[in-house]
């Protein structure tokens, strides 16, 4: 489903422009305040983030019907008719969700089902985005992955220049430039597949969607002293990895990738890795006093997602314990662990969790790293280092 592409945009009634603006000027503290945030965040971001309009960019957006999520049942709101509904939504703290999967005409109020395909960023996420990328004035930041160009307007509040928003979707930008245009933001979107490269040098590139590699088209057009923020993931939705690149004015690159809770979502040719239909029908392999599943220990978890290859955790797993954690991966094998650690049992060709002990074991002989040098080789290579005996390479994109 697309947004109208062809009315003028909706403006919210007069006496809505309270809402509008309680909602802005609020929409900083509340960024700051949220638990558990990607925080502390720039204080120069967070006044960006209470005078980008944000409203005029998304009058109208999909909101979640129901408690599931990953949501597949969306309300279609829009500024004008729904301006309480439609405002909750666009400054509240979740990401903003403005296309689907399957194209339907659905009248504002009206019901869509189906998978995002276009969002705006969880705000929190995009804070921390550009506090890693700290834009100072006069400096060329490109969004990749723009979709509403948001996170693009808030960076040309920070540099005081025209920013560029690449977007892979024509529809999307061909929605947001005027938009960006009575937004009084100064923002070039463009269509391009930016997986591809990017023409020029910059000093931020802030990726809108979350990759499995860093492309060398992305680091090579780093100026010296340029800085390049990413989410890294390998299909396992939660072990996602928040990556920060710098060119220093030798032309030297360096970084560092560490877990963050909140991540972009995957670009369209990866996804998620896929869940099973259903639970096992045959008894597993039982095995008592393993590892407990670690709370407080996300360095490990990035490393499992990337030296478990396809595995994934299934939260939420039907007929499993509410705090138990399940792995699974595409081939039959998965691993159900007590919360407490006191028992584990595994189906399939795979042994997951006691996998996942053998890599517990190499990342605590490393010093229990929370965070992992990023080293750059030839030919594009980018290899993760967090220790003796914890590396490995990023997939070449």
């Amino acid at each position: 489903m697309k947004l109208n592409l062809h009315q003028d945009d909706p403006q919210p009634p007069a006496d809505a422009l309270t809402a509008v603006q309680k909602a802005l000027v609020s929409f900083p503290a509340a960024v700051a305040a949220e638990p558990d945030s990607p925080g502390p965040y720039d204080l120069r971001v967070l006044a960006a983030i209470g005078q980008v309009p944000r409203h005029l960019l998304i009058p109208q957006l999909l909101a979640p019907v129901g408690p599931d999520r990953p949501a597949r049942h969306w309300r279609l709101l829009d500024l004008e008719q729904h301006p309480e509904e439609h405002l909750a939504v666009c400054y509240g703290l979740e990401q903003v969700v403005v296309q689907l999967d399957r194209p339907a005409a659905v009248p504002t109020g009206g019901q869509a089902q189906g998978a995002p395909t276009a969002q705006s960023s969880a705000i929190g996420l995009i804070a921390a985005v550009l506090t890693d990328l700290a834009p100072g004035p006069g400096e060329r930041l490109v969004e990749v992955g723009a979709c509403t160009g948001y996170l693009a307007a808030l960076a040309t509040n920070l540099t005081g220049r025209q920013v560029m928003g690449v977007e892979v979707d024509p529809d999307l930008v061909r929605v947001a430039a005027p938009r960006l245009v009575a937004a009084g933001a100064d923002v070039r979107m463009v269509v391009r597949n930016g997986l591809r490269g990017l023409a020029g040098r910059w000093d931020a590139i802030a990726v809108s969607f979350s990759v499995r590699g860093l492309p060398a088209a992305w680091t090579g057009a780093l100026a010296p002293g340029g800085r390049l923020a990413a989410t890294v993931i390998t299909g396992a939705p939660g072990w996602g990895a928040s990556a920060l690149v710098v060119r220093d004015e030798r032309g030297v690159l360096s970084g560092r990738l560490e877990y963050r809770r909140w991540t972009h979502v995957p670009d369209r040719t990866a996804g998620w890795l896929p869940l099973p239909s259903g639970a096992p029908a045959r008894p597993g392999r039982r095995r008592s006093g393993v590892l407990a599943p670690p709370r407080a220990e996300p360095g490990f978890w990035v490393a499992a997602a990337h030296l478990l290859p396809r595995v994934r955790r299934h939260y939420r797993a039907p007929g499993t314990e509410p705090d138990a954690v399940v792995l699974v991966d595409g081939a039959g094998s998965r691993a159900e662990v007590a919360a407490d650690g006191s028992a584990a049992v595994e189906w399939g060709p795979r042994n997951l969790w006691a996998q996942a002990e053998a890599v517990h074991d190499r990342w605590a002989a490393a010093g229990r790293p929370a965070a992992y040098d990023l080293e750059f080789g030839p030919a594009g290579t980018v290899r993760t280092v967090g220790g003796a005996g914890l590396s490995w390479e990023l997939p070449l994109l």
